[in-house]
């Protein structure tokens, strides 16, 4: 047997075992909002983005499937939702729908599994968008209330895993929206090749209006030859746009990748390992080693600073956290160019449990920054499948413009609501 088929078929055994644990946590039928990000960035425009792996022998698995090298083949298909798969306020009975105001909410803001949470408010419709990871399609959700966006407003289907025509079977991961340097709204995600259990792919979808609620299009895959998920997109001031990834290595586990997009479908080819589990905190066990993670990497913008948040450890574990790394200046593309900073950003805590895999988004009125993340209800010791369900809350910043979170938010907290909501 050959390297490549010995790589395929461990990976397949990997991502067999994931799924299974997945779909047996996945309890929540219809899949969370997008919001969508104008410029990639809270504190600047809206964003999003994350998600992965979990047990370690499963991501032991993975790791050895990881040699990647680049590729930009062409793949362009039209799979676009039907009227059939929108869905009113209507649908959500005893939600109170779209007519509530409210002046606090709790979490979590979803009544079920709602992974990788993408959140962003786009002022231009006046509606909270969401997205969020959920198997074999990409859901949009959208509400004008932060507290119904995920059980009480709008949803609508706008692709499926239609591995025949575009080379994508399911596994869709951590889908998130940005606005591209064309004006343009585009979905980033990955999804798994092959119809067995496989390696997985970054791919795009296109808005074929300014309405994120219209018609999309699957346009093609990012990279043909690269294992990777958790795609984001930073927009600099100077318009040229930057992609980071999650890449599965041989050596290191999950790392951190950013690159300079030639346009919004079009990456430049060169990658540039940025982060890696280092940290003691990062390396929780058995997430050391080959098995370690970092990944669900997201912008944020503050102040004159860039920070781009990641999570790291299993998603499953108790032990799930966000880190921060920071810009300092320079070529972006450099892995001199940032610095990791030795503390998490947001820890387990008040019966919160492994929260991670944030968005960060800004309030209706623009003046407050918020965090979307997933968090598990109850203790998971062994860190198996478990629902990890949706939660919002403020950011604060210190002096300096560093942000500032401490420990998750508790289920029986008032939240206010987002500054400017109607």
């Amino acid at each position: 047997m050959s390297r490549q088929d010995a790589c395929v078929e461990l990976c397949g055994i990997a991502l067999s075992m994931r799924t299974e644990a997945w779909n047996l946590s996945f309890t929540n039928d219809r899949p969370g909002r997008s919001a969508k990000p104008q410029n990639g960035t809270a504190g600047v425009q809206p964003g999003g983005k994350k998600i992965l792996l979990r047990a370690a022998s499963l991501i032991a698995l993975v790791a050895v499937c990881a040699a990647g090298c680049s590729g930009n083949e062409k793949y362009e298909n039209t799979p676009a939702a039907s009227s059939s798969e929108v869905h009113s306020s209507e649908d959500y009975a005893g939600t109170g729908g779209e007519e509530t105001t409210m002046s606090t909410f709790r979490n979590p803001i979803s009544e079920g599994s709602a992974p990788d949470p993408f959140v962003t408010y786009d002022p231009e419709t006046g509606y909270y968008y969401a997205l969020f990871t959920c198997g074999d399609r990409v859901e949009l959700f959208r509400s004008r209330h932060i507290a119904t966006l995920v059980s009480g407003g709008d949803s609508k289907i706008i692709y499926r895993a239609n591995g025949p025509t575009d080379g994508i079977w399911g596994d869709i991961w951590a889908p998130e929206m940005h606005r591209g340097s064309d004006g343009k709204w585009y979905i980033y995600t990955s999804g798994r090749i092959r119809q067995e259990p496989s390696e997985k792919r970054i791919f795009v979808l296109r808005a074929e209006s300014g309405d994120p609620f219209g018609d999309w299009k699957f346009v093609r895959l990012l990279y043909t030859s690269v294992f990777a998920i958790d795609p984001t997109v930073y927009s600099a001031p100077d318009g040229t746009q930057y992609f980071v990834s999650s890449r599965v290595d041989p050596e290191y586990g999950q790392v951190l990748d950013i690159c300079r997009m030639e346009s919004p479908i079009f990456l430049d080819g060169k990658r540039t390992m940025i982060a890696k589990a280092e940290l003691e905190w990062e390396l929780v066990e058995p997430y050391t080693g080959k098995r370690a993670i970092v990944e669900g990497a997201f912008f944020l913008e503050h102040a004159g600073r860039l920070f781009l948040i990641y999570s790291a450890n299993g998603c499953w574990s108790d032990r799930y956290a966000l880190g921060v790394l920071e810009y300092t200046g320079g070529d972006m593309c450099d892995a001199s160019s940032w610095v990791k900073h030795p503390e998490p950003l947001l820890v387990a805590g008040n019966g919160v449990y492994g929260p991670g895999h944030a968005s960060f988004f800004l309030a209706p009125d623009g003046s407050e920054v918020y965090c979307a993340y997933h968090g598990m209800k109850e203790h998971n010791e062994n860190a198996t499948a478990a629902p990890r369900y949706m939660n919002v809350q403020k950011v604060f910043f210190d002096e300096s413009g560093y942000p500032i979170m401490g420990e998750a938010v508790g289920y029986d907290t008032d939240i206010p609501v987002p500054s400017g909501e109607k």
